[in-house]
């Protein structure tokens, strides 16, 4: 028998199975079988759950990635998705170039986020994980491991988030800033930072109404350690948001050692160099009246605040 025989005979099956006519009656009886439309239904909802559940989300990922190559990125590269709905979402070896020239990458990053969460709560809950993440660019690098657990609620997801609250640890941070000129709201003072090591930065934030309440960020590090508090209403416009915070360091650190006459009258006599910063984001300033604030560390019974900074 040749192929063209199984051909025809194969078709001329099809057409009686297919036939719709002949089909009509047989379906509508075994409609009227005990559960026949509940076994229907759930088939077609299974059915459902299955495509949803199956879907290539990392092409979809991938071509959202190309998108992006028109706008914020010249370059986005992830080598492996593996994506879930339900449990945690791996990405493995994050490459991104700014428009800038600037340069982001990221070993691995573990994001324990529920999306179905997000599809039917409008919040987003769950943990982040980011393992050697780098920042380069011509004058500045800067590298940190990450680990964070976070809560946002939205009421829409078109405007600002409602309520929520951030935990955030970060360590091994190094910083090589160089040279950089601070804003002319802050004096547009021209400044050379050596390398900065930072052993660990702990941070607790909530937000209540339209602002972030920076409740308690730890700096610990030989180079660097002292507290950040204070609050950022936010904005639709992320760079006009309004900060009102108060930056507390140890003044006795190398890092200030060429800034001496500069920062002296903003040394409170704790020995803390005291900088309340206002404005926006995009143009701060500082507002303070020198040494004026003890300073007193937030209460806090988290483990890392039992360390006692280093000098």
């Amino acid at each position: 028998m040749d192929i063209s025989s199984i051909k025809n005979i194969v078709l001329t099956n099809l057409k009686g199975v297919l036939n719709f006519k002949a089909l009509w009656p047989k379906i509508k009886e075994a409609f009227k079988l005990p559960y026949a439309k509940t076994y229907v239904a759930a088939a077609v909802i299974m059915t459902m759950v299955f495509l949803v559940f199956t879907f290539p989300y990392d092409m979809l990922i991938r071509k959202k990635m190309k998108d992006l190559e028109k706008t914020l990125f010249r370059t986005v590269y992830i080598s492996e998705i593996d994506f879930s709905l339900i449990r945690m979402t791996v990405l493995n070896n994050i490459y991104m170039v700014l428009r800038s020239g600037s340069e982001i990458s990221i070993r691995s990053a573990d994001i324990n986020i529920s999306f179905l969460r997000i599809l039917f709560r409008n919040d987003v809950k769950g943990s982040v994980d980011l393992t050697g993440f780098k920042y380069e660019s011509e004058s500045s690098k800067i590298n940190f491991n990450l680990q964070g657990n976070i809560f946002i609620d939205y009421k829409s997801f078109n405007d600002l988030p409602q309520g929520g609250d951030f935990n955030i640890f970060i360590e091994n941070a190094s910083l090589d800033i160089g040279q950089f000129t601070l804003p002319d709201t802050m004096g547009g003072l021209p400044l050379i930072l050596p390398p900065i090591k930072i052993t660990s930065v702990k941070a607790e934030a909530e937000i209540s109404g339209r602002k972030v309440i920076l409740k308690n960020i730890r700096i610990f590090g030989k180079d660097l350690n002292g507290t950040i508090t204070g609050s950022i209403e936010m904005s639709k416009i992320f760079w006009s948001s309004r900060i009102d915070i108060k930056v507390t360091m140890n003044a006795d650190t190398p890092l200030f050692d060429n800034y001496r006459d500069f920062i002296s009258k903003y040394i409170n006599d704790r020995n803390q160099l005291v900088i309340p910063v206002k404005g926006s984001l995009v143009a701060p300033r500082i507002d303070i009246s020198p040494g004026n604030s003890s300073a007193p560390a937030p209460d806090s019974d988290h483990p890392m605040d039992k360390i006692l900074p280093v000098q």
